[in-house]
Formats: structure tokens, C-alpha cells, sequence
């Protein structure tokens, strides 16, 4: 069972660097960014109080604990933000903690305290545990925009070295995902990938893996992609984007979130026809997964147009 007591306690470092916020030390106070609202002044104040972090959003109101932020950043509802920080503090204070064979080792004192920092990219999928999570999802193409992230966790002196896939977004960071974690390193952007100069045809998903299922049905086809990371990462950018294509495919995830979302693009975007993808799962590679869809994405369903 989850102690979400615990969970409260983990280093502030730890949790906003996985969040990808940025922050500075202020006294006895961390001064975070609401980079979730779209805003870059630091108006989000961490204190810790009684052993556990608590935060306050002068801009919006809110705050709470570490599961309250992690609720609002990621867009997650309570048990799978519990999830989140379990998958955080499993990670990075346990010396026998398993992200695949990951090594401890000292590092020098120059070095951050604590944090998290990409060591190397491969553009190659070559470690096993990270093959046979993508086997797992259904997946075996991999398209050249999935990369193998290495990164380590710095805790207390210690640096714990980890292995991704990984996802490079348009702010220069990365989502990455392995059995384990879900978060971001660096800030959170959508992620866009274009080969189609003639803009025929693009989808738009939430998230990796939905990516990868669209990767895997539409082989030996020219389409463009953009993975939003986020709901949130929707913006005016993706919308103008995606108004230069001729036809668009929404492959948004199954809840609320992605009923607004998909909503949003089609209140925006005129005069385009907008094909949308349904499925009974709560995403389209757990669809896949579950094989209850067999045809090509694009041919799912007759097109929505307005």
C-alpha cells in the first residue's frame, strides 16, 4: 500500500525537476514557475512545513501538497498522481531501486545535488528491458524520432543512472517513459515531426505510445505527426499548424480531457476536414493493444468535417 504520507516528503529538487518547472531558492522558500498556466514569473511559493512540502499558486489559487501540484501539472487525477510520485520516490532514494540494471555511483561535489540530467541520446533502441516494453505495448517498428535517453538521478551525492525512451518536444526537452516512469526532463512541449512537405495528411496524439500504435498501422505511408505530451500543450502554435494541413486525425485519448480537446481543435479550425478516432480503450495503444482495433487508424472512421 502507498503511503501518500511519504510521498509529501520527497526533496523538493526531485519532484520540480521531474515536473519540469523552474524554480529558485529564496530563504527558507522555493519560488517556482507556472509554467502549466502558461506563465514564467515565479509565482508559485514551496515551503515545507512539519516534514512535507506544501505549495501555494498566488496566480491561481491553488495549492496543496506534491499531489495536488503533480494533479494540476500533468493533468492527473488523484490515484494516478499517487502513482507518479511512488514511481519518484522508489527512484531516488533507494540505493537498490530498479530502472533496469541501473549502476550507483559517486560524483563529483561540483556536480548538482540534486536533479535529474540527460547523459546520453541513442537514436538506436538497443537496451533489452526498453525492446520488450515496446513489445509489450504491441509496438515494433521504431521510427527514427524514438530515442534511447540515458539519465541519472542525483541524490545525496549518489547518482542512480536509468534508461527511456525518450521523445524530444519543441521546447528542447524530453518525455520519456520506461515500465516505470512517465514524466518529463526539461519542459513540457508538444512534439512535432514532419516529412510530408505536400501537408497531405497529419495526426495528433496525446501521448508516446499513442504515437508509436499510429507509427506502427500507417507504415510505408507519408503522413505527419504531432504528440502533444499534454493536453495542456495545446496552444495557438499547434493550432496554426495544423491549419496548413488538408486533413487532420485525431487520435486523442478516450476521457474527458481528450473529448475537450478534440473539441477545441475543431471550434478552431475551419474549413479542414477532421477525422476522429474512437475506440472503447482509454487510448489508442491500449486499443491496439487489446486488439480491438485491427484496421489502419486513418481508415477507422468516416471523417468529421465541418
Amino acid at each position: 500500500m502507498i503511503d501518500t504520507e511519504k510521498l509529501k516528503t520527497i526533496d523538493a529538487e526531485v519532484v520540480l525537476n521531474t515536473l519540469g518547472l523552474n524554480y529558485k531558492n529564496i530563504g527558507d522558500r522555493i519560488m517556482a514557475s507556472a509554467t502549466y498556466r502558461d506563465e514564467n514569473t515565479a509565482s508559485i511559493s514551496i515551503q515545507k512545513r512539519n516534514n512535507k512540502w506544501l505549495w501555494k499558486d498566488f496566480g491561481s489559487g491553488q495549492g496543496g501538497s506534491w499531489i495536488d501540484l503533480v494533479m494540476v501539472v500533468n493533468n492527473l487525477n488523484y490515484l494516478d498522481a499517487i502513482k507518479f510520485l511512488s514511481n519518484i520516490e522508489n527512484a531516488e532514494i533507494k540505493e537498490n531501486f530498479s530502472f533496469g540494471g541501473q549502476k550507483e555511483k559517486e560524483f563529483k561535489p561540483n556536480r548538482i545535488e540534486n536533479g535529474i540530467e540527460i547523459t546520453s541520446i541513442d537514436t538506436k533502441i538497443t537496451d533489452k528491458e526498453l525492446i520488450n516494453y515496446l513489445h509489450s505495448r504491441a509496438i515494433s517498428i521504431m521510427p527514427d524520432w524514438i530515442q534511447q535517453i540515458d539519465y541519472t538521478v542525483f541524490k545525496n551525492s549518489k547518482a542512480y543512472l536509468n534508461k527511456a525512451l525518450g521523445i524530444k518536444n519543441t521546447a528542447g526537452g524530453y518525455a520519456i517513459r520506461n515500465p516505470r516512469i512517465k514524466m518529463n526532463i526539461g519542459k513540457s512541449a508538444y512534439s512535432l515531426f514532419a516529412k510530408d512537405s505536400k501537408k497531405e495528411l497529419v495526426f495528433v496524439a496525446e501521448g508516446m505510445f499513442d504515437g508509436l500504435t499510429i507509427a506502427e498501422k500507417m507504415r510505408n505511408r507519408l503522413y505527419d505527426l504531432i504528440i502533444l505530451n499534454s493536453v495542456k500543450n495545446l496552444n495557438n502554435k499547434v493550432i496554426d499548424i495544423l491549419s496548413s494541413y488538408k486533413n487532420i486525425v485525431l487520435a486523442l485519448d478516450n476521457d474527458a480531457s481528450g473529448k475537450e480537446t478534440e473539441n477545441k481543435i475543431i471550434r478552431q479550425i475551419k474549413n479542414i476536414p477532421i477525422h476522429k478516432l474512437t475506440f472503447k480503450a482509454k487510448d489508442l495503444n491500449e486499443a491496439f493493444v487489446l486488439k480491438e482495433k485491427k484496421e489502419s487508424p486513418y481508415a477507422d472512421n468516416s471523417p468529421h468535417c465541418h
